[in-house]
């Protein structure tokens, strides 16, 4: 197992794919910092997660908490273009 994965299995921002618990705001605000002030190892986590969480299936059913709470202008950005329609089954016909 890579060590980015063996790292991410045990990190705290692991939390942030769990959609059975709440959204931690400060988390997510924590690791998107994270992407884009640290270096190596922390950096690569954080990216790993925020691409998981950005791909996951209800990712776009979080994007109105991380607009609202999120304190964060880099977060929001990052979670605004989520296309809900991709996850939400809506398929339309732009003919």
């Amino acid at each position: 197992m890579p060590a980015e994965i063996t790292m991410l299995a045990d990190h705290p921002a692991r939390q942030l794919l769990d959609f059975s618990q709440r959204l931690d705001i400060n988390l997510l605000d924590n690791v998107v910092n994270s992407m884009y002030h640290d270096i190596g190892s922390q950096q690569r986590v954080a990216q790993e997660v925020l691409t998981n969480l950005k791909d996951h299936p209800d990712a776009w059913m979080r994007v109105d908490t991380i607009l609202e709470f999120s304190q964060n202008m880099k977060t929001k950005v990052a979670f605004h273009s989520i296309p809900w329609w991709r996850f939400h089954g809506c398929f339309f016909n732009f003919r």
